[in-house]
């Protein structure tokens, strides 16, 4: 009975000198080699611990929704506009592959995947694709920013500078995307912006005052002309003009002297100013003022100023 636990000690006195005698280490038991491969040991292997990976992968996602997109939900749900509602589904889809990253991620460390090359050959396949397609990131890095800053909304009149320089840039905006901005222009006609162009323009919002706006019209008259009365005429004239804000027009003189070209105007250069409710409606109020205030000017007599060209030898 004494006599085979002394064999046993004898057997391990002699495999220890054999590992010391050949240079190698002890074999380690699995849960000394990560903290991964201890929870897949104790638990009775890595597949047990993969699937309370993905479980734990899957409730932490679960709990976001409910938690944290339903605050952002309820935000959104004070604003007037839905470039927050657009947000809040980029977040809510961006979410999804995040937990699926991070689930991939436990069960490679749960087989003892070394993952460095995976990252490293992901970060250089991200800078070869950044390279490929920068104008499509640019455009969704500006897309990100107009959805923040808020400089327009969906359904809003905007002008835009420097761009839509072949249709005119004003119209309505119809969808604020992540690539691109789609405006009806005045034409009926859909363009698509996209939002690295969109951003580094003039953006003019009409849509984000309620008051009424304010428009002008030009004309000149000849020198000789009573002022007092021309301005009267083009005044009544104006405020005759349908859709026009009552008490809201009046003429001032504008300049006698033409500052772009360096000389004096071939007339006496007057601005009419009216104020009217919708923006929409600007090209055909305008154009019904005009028409008013030329059949008045010539139904008093007064001549509106057209240049004259001296030829000499």
């Amino acid at each position: 009975m004494v006599a085979k636990p002394r064999k046993a000690s004898v057997g391990f006195v002699h495999m220890l000198g054999s590992w010391q005698t050949t240079g190698s280490t002890p074999p380690q038991p699995v849960s000394e080699i990560g903290g991964v491969s201890r929870l897949a040991s104790g638990v009775g292997g890595e597949l047990v611990a993969s699937a309370l990976g993905v479980v734990a992968c899957v409730v932490a996602y679960f709990l976001f929704r409910v938690i944290v997109l339903r605050v952002l939900e309820k935000i959104s749900r004070t604003t007037d506009n839905d470039l927050d509602d657009r947000l809040v589904e980029f977040v809510r889809k961006f979410s999804v592959w995040v937990f699926m990253f991070l689930a991939l991620m436990w069960v490679l460390m749960v087989y003892e995947v070394d993952v460095s090359p995976l990252l490293a050959g992901a970060g250089i396949a991200g800078i070869a694709i950044g390279f490929a397609a920068k104008e499509v990131l640019a455009d969704i890095l500006a897309g990100i920013f107009l959805i923040a800053d808020q400089p327009m909304r969906t359904g809003d009149r905007v002008k835009i500078e420097r761009i839509g320089s072949e249709w005119g840039g004003w119209g309505d905006v119809v969808d604020i995307g992540l690539r691109r901005t789609r405006i009806r222009n005045s034409d009926g006609v859909i363009v698509n912006y996209p939002n690295s162009v969109l951003s580094s323009s003039v953006i003019t919002n009409f849509s984000y005052e309620t008051t009424p706006i304010r428009v002008r019209v030009r004309f000149q008259v000849a020198y000789d002309t009573d002022l007092d009365a021309a301005v009267e005429v083009a005044r009544r004239a104006i405020q005759k003009a349908g859709r026009v804000l009552e008490e809201t027009a009046e003429v001032v003189v504008r300049s006698v002297w033409d500052v772009s070209r360096g000389h004096a105007t071939s007339g006496i250069l007057l601005e009419g100013r009216y104020r009217i409710e919708d923006v929409r409606n600007r090209t055909k109020i305008r154009s019904a003022v005009l028409r008013c205030l030329v059949a008045a000017l010539r139904e008093s007599g007064i001549e509106l100023a057209v240049p004259v060209v001296d030829l000499q030898k």
